[in-house]
């Protein structure tokens, strides 16, 4: 009898152990896996802030394209188009494009000045984007100005 109390307690103890170290091991993989998950919800909440920024700069952006579409000025060199920042918020010159004709407009062949002289595009101010390129057809013609966060204005024009 001696001997099967001790094979009893052997085996208590063998059971105790495994559990044990099945149980460091549950641990240890539920924390890698809160760690894996913790990445992966910083990375989402940052990209969420990103894009709630994004979308709330666009809501306070608005321009208009103010040229006359009968009469866009051409000086044998570039034609001139206006447009009027009609949103909230200020905008870099640096990142307007111009669309002419569903063509991109380089930026080499593009100059922009805000007509008061300043660097800034501040509400109710008009920029001046002047277009080197050979003259239009006669006909119909659209362009597009598009501001640094995707807000634009089209204008359909003849020459």
């Amino acid at each position: 009898m001696l001997f099967s109390r001790s094979i009893y307690k052997n085996e208590q103890a063998e059971t105790a152990i495994t559990h044990m170290i099945f149980f460091i091991v549950a641990i240890v993989l539920a924390m890698g896996v809160v760690s894996v998950l913790s990445v992966n919800v910083q990375s989402i909440s940052g990209a969420t802030s990103a894009s709630s920024k994004v979308i709330s700069d666009q809501l306070r952006t608005d321009i208009t394209i103010i040229n006359d579409p009968d009469m866009v000025p051409w000086n044998s060199e570039y034609y001139t188009f206006y447009a009027k920042n009609t949103g909230k918020s200020e905008l870099n010159i640096d990142y307007v494009n111009l669309v002419l004709d569903g063509i991109l407009i380089p930026p080499e062949n593009m100059n922009a000045v805000v007509l008061d002289g300043y660097v800034i595009w501040r509400p109710g101010d008009v920029l001046a984007i002047n277009v080197t390129t050979s003259p239009l057809s006669p006909g119909d013609h659209s362009v597009c100005v598009v501001t640094e966060n995707g807000k634009s204005d089209s204008m359909r024009f003849k020459t």
